[in-house]
Formats: structure tokens, sequence, C-alpha cells
């Protein structure tokens, strides 16, 4: 296999983070990066516990967002494939590498919820808004790619000389990262991810409505650039 990075964004995952490095570490990965944003709830402190080379730590104190801090360990990461999904996904891990395993062809691997197989199990607040997303950029972008939003992607790294993540603030950039895909015609592939409801209960995307709402807004705007970027290729 070649070499992976695989990038953790964390933000107060104190619970989760000593777990997933202990099965990452069980298989043949070049290094950990991760990039925290000052959690200030122990996540550091188990981070610590765990001694071994791979793993690097990088805290930003006066920064914060998803999007950056995908950016910031792509920026060090020294592997030529990169891994990234969500901290809380770890039971999830060894379906991950089987799955990378398969398609070491692929330029990009997308685990998707919206293919034959897959499927989301949050309540209906978190699904059904996912759902429609995904839908629009369907409709507006393109039908090819089924799950744009989705958390975990796997990648060549010689694709960001092409095309790199936008800095968004939030999980939006994935929808144009995404469907950069088809305008550079790059070869990928997506695979049946079921979303289990323990992902949501440990979600921090969307604690109020109000929050809700103006991550949606997000969304809308990074799909209407897209349809600009579509007749510019």
């Amino acid at each position: 296999m070649d070499k992976i990075s695989v990038i953790l964004c964390t933000f107060k995952e104190k619970e989760n983070i000593k777990i997933t490095l202990e099965k990452l570490l069980s298989y043949n990965i070049y290094e950990i990066i991760i990039v925290d944003d000052y959690s200030g709830d122990g996540t550091e402190d188990e981070i610590k516990k765990i001694n071994n080379d791979k793993i690097k730590f990088y805290q930003r104190k006066n920064k914060r967002g998803f999007a950056s801090a995908l950016i910031d360990g792509l920026k060090v990461s020294k592997g030529n494939y990169i891994l990234k999904f969500d901290i809380d996904m770890h039971e999830r891990i060894g379906i991950f590498f089987k799955t990378i395993e398969s398609n070491l062809n692929k330029d990009f691997i997308i685990f998707s919820r919206y293919v034959e197989g897959g499927g989301d199990s949050r309540d209906n607040y978190r699904k059904i808004p996912s759902l429609l997303i995904n839908k629009i950029c369907q409709l507006f972008l393109s039908s090819k790619i089924k799950d744009y939003t989705s958390g975990i992607i796997y990648f060549n790294k010689n694709i960001l000389n092409e095309f790199y993540p936008k800095n968004t603030l939030y999980g939006n950039f994935i929808i144009e990262f995404v469907y950069m895909l088809i305008l550079k015609k790059k070869s990928y592939i997506e695979v049946p991810f079921v979303q289990s409801r323990s992902t949501q209960e440990n979600s921090k995307s969307a604690p109020n409505f109000l929050k809700f709402l103006y991550h949606g807004i997000l969304y809308v705007v990074t799909i209407l650039n897209c349809i600009i970027l579509k007749f510019k290729y």
C-alpha cells in the first residue's frame, strides 16, 4: 500500500481520540496528522499518552474551522495518499482500509451514503437536510456523484497540483472539492457507507437552529459557485 497520511481535524475529542489513534496505528500507515483547534478538554493529554513517532500534533490557538484545519494538515503531510474521516467514525476504520486496498487504482474514493448499500442512520433533522443538499447538487451539478458531502474521503495527493480544497470555514468545501473530480476528469469511485447515529450525538456542526441555518446557507453558496465553475469547463 502507498504511503498514507491520515489527517484528523479535532475539537473537543477527548472521548474519541485514544481509541482512534490506537486503531489507526494497527495499520501500516505513514503518519497521523492531528490538527486541533485548541480543544481545552484534555484531547491533547490523551494524544501525548500515546508515544509514537507517526503521530504529529499541531494545535491552533488563534484559528478555527474544519476546512482550514484540513488545509493546514495537507500542507505538512508527506504521504502520497490522504485519508480524511470524522474522528467519531473510529469503529469503521477497518472498513476504510479494506476498501482502500480494493481500489488502489483510483485517484479518489468517496465513502457514500447514497449509493446502493449505503445509508444514513441519524435522526431526520440531520438526515433530511443532508439528503436535500445532495439532491440539489445532483440536479444542478452532476448526477454522477451521489454523496457530495461525505465525511470520509481518500485521495491521491497529486490531484492537489490541479485543484485544492477551498477554505470555506465549514464542511461545504467538500462539495466543490469532489465536483472538481468530474470537471478535471479524474478517476473516482463511490463506495457504500452507512453513517451511524453515534456521529449525530457527537456532532458539533449544528448545536442550535441558527447555526444550522447559517451552515445551510454556506452550502447553497458553494453550490452556486460550482454552477459558475460548470460553465468554465
